[in-house]
């Protein structure tokens, strides 16, 4: 069972219809590609802190 967007109803749904193969080959749902960019001081710094914590987990013995 679908759920529809009646008027003002901001909710949204995909459907297994939407992910299948059309007859012609193309899928009803694309995903937006992820465009590279500059790294943000945040990003760097999840980067390093998963880094470092992998580290401490391996070699940490935990």
């Amino acid at each position: 069972m679908s759920r529809t967007t009646d008027g003002d109803d901001e909710e949204w749904a995909i459907s297994l219809d939407d992910l299948e193969e059309g007859e012609d080959g193309t899928t009803g749902y694309e995903p937006a590609p992820i465009e590279p960019g500059d790294p943000t001081a945040e990003g760097v710094g999840f980067v390093v802190l998963g880094a470092a914590l992998t580290l401490v987990v391996l070699f940490g013995g935990f």
